[in-house]
């Protein structure tokens, strides 16, 4: 009787075999998976919700959008704009934006992300990125860069 019972070992190992081929890979791929979701920081799983949740206030028209900041300071200043960041300041969402200015200077702008106020300025010879756009007959129209910042020192150099 042992040569059936090895026809049988071998017959086993076979489809164990074929199952390894088929499935191997995946079942490598599906535990590294877990893995990697299991080891992620519990706040990187929270991030959805609260980028869903910004969304949801631009399209409630509680916050500006980017494209609509950014239109703005481009409109306003001459530069690339290199960095931009949305922080929750004491409760208040705030754009940090830097801009690289023609002359290779930068310049950091903070604005009110509730209404697009431009709250500070700061950076070094900021009169050459600003844009002097013609004046209209009915007078100039306000902007973001005319607002006067507020708290802040424009013009001051970053340390």
């Amino acid at each position: 009787m042992p040569t059936p019972r090895k026809a049988q070992t071998g017959a086993s190992a076979s489809r164990v075999s074929q199952w390894r081929q088929r499935y191997g890979w995946l079942c490598l791929g599906l535990g590294g998976l877990l893995i990697g979701v299991l080891a992620m920081p519990p706040h990187a799983l929270c991030d959805s919700e609260r980028w869903r949740s910004l969304h949801d206030e631009v399209a409630a028209g509680r916050v500006i959008s980017l494209s609509e900041l950014l239109d703005s300071l481009e409109r306003d200043w001459l530069g690339q704009v290199v960095e931009v960041e949305l922080e929750d300041i004491h409760g208040e969402l705030i754009y940090e934006v830097e801009m690289l200015g023609p002359q290779g200077q930068m310049a950091k702008f903070t604005v009110r992300a509730a209404d697009g106020e431009l709250r500070e300025v700061r950076g070094v010879n900021l009169d050459a990125m600003r844009r002097h756009a013609p004046e209209s007959p009915a007078g100039p129209s306000p902007s973001l860069s005319e607002r006067q910042p507020t708290g802040g020192l424009e013009g001051a150099e970053d340390p």
